[in-house]
């Protein structure tokens, strides 16, 4: 399910969607970060996203993948989770 995050979220409209779709109090979050970077919404999804699945290690995946598999919306879940620690380095 990680691979299919990031096969979709690569592209920006995509992920720029699948962001809007996590809620409008999350997407006014990554939209303020990814302001602060001069990105827009997608584009800093889009970069989060491959970012993650180069940097981190199989037993940081092997836990998302495990929290993915409780949640009813598995792929919107497992983004937020990427996004989240990046989002809440901006204040």
């Amino acid at each position: 399910m990680i691979a299919e995050i990031v096969h979709s979220c690569s592209n920006e409209k995509v992920a720029q969607a699948a962001v809007a779709s996590i809620g409008s109090d999350f997407a006014g979050k990554v939209g303020a970060t990814a302001s602060a970077y001069g990105m827009s919404i997608g584009a800093f999804t889009a970069h989060a996203v491959r970012r993650f699945d180069q940097s981190v290690g199989e037993d940081e995946k092997k836990v998302l993948r495990q929290a993915m598999r409780g949640s009813d919306q598995p792929i919107l879940y497992g983004l937020r989770r990427i996004l989240l620690p990046v989002v809440e380095t901006i204040d």
